[in-house]
């Protein structure tokens, strides 16, 4: 097992235990309202895309907003690999009656099953900066060619890590840009510029910040086109 497996087992170990404290959303569709500027972004979404395609998605939060405010999604597919953030996914559609949202537990090489330029909308929601960097380009390959000509990318990165944040959150170096919290990948470093240099044949539609944390380091969202 090279150092990547052993990251992202450690991972999808972690994540799967955080999803296990997660009850079921008790929220209706029809009540999900825009509240925060993440949501502008997928209602955003959901309004220029179909067919989304969420990695990493979690419990499902990002596409059923985007569902719930955007209107013009057809369809949607969420991947994940942890087994308990699906399942309450799949039990959020079944309670809502939603047909249209189909949600599966894999990794990133589920991504090379997809059909090249059958998806005309992206999300990955902090996904690529908490993963190997090998992985991570892989993914991004991948999305490149299942997205459509003049897709839309939509991705939510962690803050910036400076550090003073490394320190206060008691973050280990792993490797080059790579920190840890107990063992555990937390967060790959890079500025908003290195990032937005992985995208080559994308044009920048729109660059913001995201509030997740009351009065902390802002998240960064970066709203993408494929040329």
């Amino acid at each position: 097992m090279n150092n990547s497996e052993e990251l992202n087992k450690k991972l999808q170990s972690f994540w799967n235990e955080m999803f296990t404290k997660k009850q079921n959303n008790t929220i209706k569709l029809n009540e999900i309202k825009e509240r925060t500027i993440l949501d502008s972004y997928l209602k955003r979404l959901g309004r220029d895309a179909s067919q989304i395609i969420d990695f990493g998605t979690g419990s499902g939060y990002a596409l059923f907003v985007a569902k719930a405010l955007g209107k013009n999604m057809q369809y949607g597919l969420g991947i994940d690999t942890s087994p308990h953030a699906i399942q309450l996914a799949q039990q959020f559609c079944e309670d809502e009656k939603i047909d249209d949202l189909e949600f599966i537990c894999h990794d990133h090489t589920y991504l090379k099953r997809i059909p090249s330029n059958s998806f005309d909308g992206a999300i990955c929601s902090n996904v690529l900066d908490v993963l190997p960097p090998d992985t991570t380009a892989i993914i991004i390959q991948e999305l490149n060619r299942i997205l459509k000509h003049n897709g839309k990318l939509l991705i939510k990165l962690n803050f910036y890590l400076t550090n003073e944040l490394i320190e206060k959150l008691k973050m280990d170096l792993l490797g080059k840009n790579m920190y840890a919290i107990n063992g555990v990948l937390r967060g790959v470093n890079y500025t908003t510029e290195t990032w937005l240099s992985m995208f080559p044949n994308y044009k920048l539609i729109a660059l913001d910040e995201y509030e997740r944390l009351k009065e902390g380091p802002k998240d960064r969202i970066i709203y993408l086109q494929k040329a």
